[in-house]
């Protein structure tokens, strides 16, 4: 369900009418994406929807028990996105939004429990294959997204990016805003840094990586819409300092740098909880259970081949 057919759902419940302040605020800031066709993966409290055509998050929803599931990402407007660039140059820049933009080509499928999205970047001279891999983390509200990647050209300096704007106090009648931080959060395998937002109830999404080259960041643009902005957040990324705002939270890979026919990998952690200690608590459990094991060269050069397969497909 969008964003504005779940408002009109809610208008006629008694309860919605302690968010009859809000309601001219929110409305006129909601930006309507058009109804994509997505998979759906589901613990029972939390539930995520993959775009099937670009392999963007249409939705992710916490649900409390309560009248009220929370959506953090698709009220106002609608930030979960991703993409690559070649190197620090801005014309090689993609992205894949929720609403609908689609700069890198990709097939999306399901996978057991998993949602799978194969593609090649190909920006500058770079021909990379990559495996993007949803996975919600067994037992934990948390949801584990790791890229594989293959370089089938020569030698690139690749840069992975994540961008959100959490909204999830929408749902709550509290308002765009959340209180913003920028940290590092001891794990039983290492210390993780991690961008932290947490809305005026205390729902709190949590997104971070051991991964010594990630770089996490959160300021007032709300998202990375271009290499120039990409570059900015890698070169300076903000940290709001608890600051109450709408702010949007970044996380990305700087320079994975892979000779020709080398591999590597990028992955990081969403953790959701109803307070900050609950969604700290969620993150560190989902660290300690997902600890990535060797990469299996097989594994990986296989992951090329798909890749491989769908860029001669495109050419064609």
């Amino acid at each position: 369900m969008n964003t504005y057919s779940k408002w009109m759902t809610q208008l006629s419940t008694p309860l919605f009418t302690k968010c009859l302040p809000l309601v001219g605020t929110i409305l006129a800031g909601l930006s309507f994406a058009s109804s994509a066709s997505a998979v759906t993966l589901s613990n029972g409290s939390l539930e995520v929807t993959i775009r099937d055509d670009n392999g963007a998050i249409d939705a992710l929803i916490f649900d409390q028990k309560s009248f009220f599931r929370s959506d953090f990402f698709n009220p106002g407007q609608p930030v979960s996105d991703f993409g690559f660039q070649n190197g620090a140059n801005p014309a090689t820049f993609t992205i894949n939004t929720t609403t609908g933009m689609t700069q890198q080509p990709v097939t999306v499928s399901q996978v057991g429990k998993s949602v799978v999205v194969i593609g090649t970047y190909t920006g500058g001279d770079a021909t990379v294959d990559f495996r993007r891999i949803y996975s919600l983390v067994d037992e934990f509200n948390a949801l584990l997204i790791k890229t594989d990647l293959v370089n089938q050209g020569s030698a690139v300096e690749l840069r992975y990016f994540d961008t959100f704007d959490p909204d999830q106090g929408i749902d709550q009648c509290h308002g765009f805003e959340t209180f913003n931080h920028v940290l590092t959060l001891e794990t039983a395998a290492g210390i993780a840094k991690v961008a932290q937002a947490t809305e005026l109830g205390g729902l709190t999404v949590i997104v971070g990586s051991l991964d010594a080259k990630a770089t996490v960041g959160a300021d007032l643009g709300l998202s990375i819409n271009n290499g120039f902005e990409l570059n900015s957040f890698f070169n300076t990324p903000d940290d709001p300092k608890g600051t109450f705002a709408d702010v949007g939270i970044h996380i990305g890979g700087q320079d994975l740098l892979m000779a020709a026919g080398e591999t590597a990998s990028f992955e990081y952690i969403q953790g959701y909880g109803k307070s900050v200690a609950d969604a700290q608590a969620e993150f560190k459990s989902a660290v300690a259970a997902t600890v990535p094991e060797p990469s299996s060269p097989l594994g990986l050069l296989a992951v090329g081949s798909l890749g491989l397969g769908l860029s001669r497909r495109l050419k064609v």
